[in-house]
């Protein structure tokens, strides 16, 4: 099974829901590789990185995403999702070790135990494309359009991020059954199948049509435009 780098994000309580600022940052493997070599043999955390004045920094040390939707909405940025899906495919426990040193010794111990279940359910975490953001943002464009974008607009990114992954790396979708969701799967003409409150929407099929025309960039006419940063792999893996 698979699940995406906002999900995981998410599930971690990277950044809570209603606050604009991480709640800590979940730093990129590839800043610090040396450590990685001493994660085998005897694991531990280095004193200062468990200093809540460094653990403030962390933006530099990890790769982010930013939207920048003119006066429309406020800017969304996400921190950390090439990081995490480094962190759950390789399992590498002792870099998420030192993202949360900072933290009270429970949330840590609580937050360690949820990345585990992660790791021990074997889920493989793709991270964000600039495909799965165009397809987010044009979604999105195409959604706002016909209908009002209620409560927290953060929220309705992260689902569409979510979603656009799905579509992106053409894999099955189950999700919560509500407006959003049935939107992006008429508008691909992708099989929904409900079943009680959940949707299962499958852009695994190969009659999945792709709105190429308009769908690709068609948020640029909003003025809307969004980077990529610090990230290490190619932003098309």
């Amino acid at each position: 099974m698979a699940i995406s780098s906002i999900t995981a994000n998410e599930f971690l309580v990277a950044q809570p829901k209603n606050s604009e600022q991480p709640d800590y940052y979940i730093i990129h493997p590839a800043r610090y590789s040396h450590l990685l070599y001493a994660e085998g043999s005897g694991f531990g955390v280095p004193e200062h990185f468990g200093n809540p004045k460094w653990a403030r920094m962390g933006a530099r040390r990890t790769d982010q995403i930013i939207i920048d939707f003119g006066n429309q909405f406020s800017a969304y940025r996400e921190f950390g999702n090439e990081a995490i899906s480094e962190i759950i495919n390789e399992k590498k426990l002792g870099i998420y070790k030192i993202s949360i040193a900072h933290l009270a010794k429970q949330k840590q111990k609580w937050l360690l135990r949820r990345l585990k279940y992660i790791l021990d359910s074997d889920y493989y975490c793709y991270s964000l494309t600039k495909s799965a953001v165009d397809k987010a943002l044009s979604l999105f464009s195409e959604f706002v359009s016909e209908h009002n974008c209620k409560g927290n607009v953060r929220n309705t990114i992260n689902d569409l991020l979510i979603l656009s992954t799905a579509i992106d790396r053409e894999k099955k979708f189950l999700t919560n059954d509500n407006l959003l969701n049935r939107f992006a799967a008429e508008y691909y003409k992708a099989p929904a199948y409900k079943d009680e409150n959940q949707l299962l929407i499958d852009f695994s099929e190969k009659q999945v049509e792709k709105r190429e025309n308009r769908e690709s960039k068609g948020y640029i006419n909003n003025g809307w435009s969004y980077a990529l940063r610090n990230n290490r792999a190619s932003p098309e893996t």
